[in-house]
């Protein structure tokens, strides 16, 4: 899925999104009176796949029903931070897709780049599925 996917799930769904200096945030999701606003810090956003996988998360919160309050318990902000994520590797990385790269030979950055993710963000969502299946291939 590609960012542009993930911008018309947001307009499907009435999601608003805003322009936002966050300090300790690159993007918060919140609701107000039954609407949904998705606030981007698009100054601390610094690629395009960074906006992906951050957008692809504010959405997790917003489909797993994984909003919480500033402050709320760590515990639950763990919680909903972590049902969120899920969310996301399962969009930006399907594990089916996964397993048929990966059986045909991509390596962490071939598979980096076929899903158009962060390095870094492959190897947590290859330690996500390792962790939930096992063995992936």
């Amino acid at each position: 899925m590609n960012t542009l996917d993930l911008y018309g799930i947001v307009d499907k769904e009435k999601i608003n999104i805003e322009d936002f200096n966050w300090s300790s945030a690159k993007a918060r999701i919140f609701e107000i009176d039954n609407k949904y606003y998705i606030a981007l810090d698009n100054k601390q956003i610094d690629t395009s796949i960074e906006e992906k996988e951050i957008l692809a998360e504010e959405l997790g919160h917003y489909f797993c029903n994984a909003l919480y309050y500033i402050n709320s318990s760590k515990e639950l902000k763990d919680k909903c931070e972590l049902r969120a994520k899920k969310w996301a590797y399962s969009v930006l990385v399907p594990l089916q897709k996964l397993q048929e790269k990966i059986t045909q030979g991509f390596n962490l950055y071939d598979l980096a780049d076929y899903f158009n993710v962060d390095i870094k963000y492959m190897i947590d969502c290859l330690d996500f599925y390792a962790e939930k299946y096992g063995v992936l291939v």
